[in-house]
């Protein structure tokens, strides 16, 4: 059953909890020249994420291996335990196109590695897209879809068994618009329920500020009196 309200709610007030596990440079020449390596594998990990690639022996995908760090890697399970836990009802974030047969859907690939991992109860395909929108990663930072332009364009599906809590699913958050819009929509279908999210990759935009690849995090998504959002880290 579909629902998708007509008239705007006000996006959230609080800010959005959200991790993400690693640190993505888009610039890695701008980084400083020691970090330079570093900061082009971090990116080639991402973009190999979000093509789906397969490495190693026996062949996994990008998603799959990052969940199968995380099991294996307590030190960084333990900082994003709050956000990944089995009780969570994963909801992949829809592409920012219209979903066709086929098509590679990286938050849906990534939700069921977490699933299988046990950093969820289900994956469950809550949110779809119902008219397209630009991709944020491509866009200059002024025409990035808005947190409102991206609740303004989602539908929600209602799930047969009341989730407890959701998990928002995403491959990257650059500055949380699609993040907090997806929360804002869901949060009319489920106003009770614990809402945060989660990303494979958190983008670093100021050079100076990248470090390392595998760099767990949690923070806050929130919205800005410009209609903005400001992520925190």
């Amino acid at each position: 059953m579909r629902c998708r309200a007509r008239s705007l709610p006000s996006l959230l007030s609080k800010p959005l909890e959200f991790g993400a596990l690693l640190a993505y440079a888009p610039r890695p020449d701008e980084v400083v020249p020691a970090l330079q390596a570093e900061a082009r594998r971090s990116r080639d990990l991402v973009l190999g994420l979000k093509a789906g690639h397969t490495f190693g022996d026996p062949p996994r995908t990008v998603a799959a291996r990052i969940a199968l760090y995380l099991r294996s890697a307590p030190s960084s399970s333990e900082i994003l335990a709050g956000l990944l836990r089995p009780s969570a009802t994963l909801v992949p974030i829809p592409r920012s196109t219209l979903l066709t047969r086929g098509a590679l859907w990286v938050p849906e690939q990534l939700a069921q590695e977490l699933a299988k991992a046990g950093f969820g109860k289900v994956v469950a395909t809550l949110l779809e897209r119902t008219a397209p929108i630009p991709k944020a990663a491509t866009s200059l930072s002024a025409e990035r879809p808005t947190a409102r332009r991206n609740y303004e364009t989602l539908g929600v599906r209602r799930a047969l068994e009341p989730p407890s809590e959701l998990l928002l699913v995403d491959d990257v958050v650059t500055a949380g618009a699609t993040l907090l819009g997806s929360a804002s929509r869901l949060r009319e279908a489920y106003p009770d329920i614990p809402i945060r999210a989660f990303a494979a990759a958190r983008t670093v935009s100021l050079a100076s500020r990248f470090r390392t690849t595998v760099e767990p995090v949690v923070g806050t998504i929130a919205l800005r009196p410009d209609g903005r959002t400001q992520r925190d880290p």
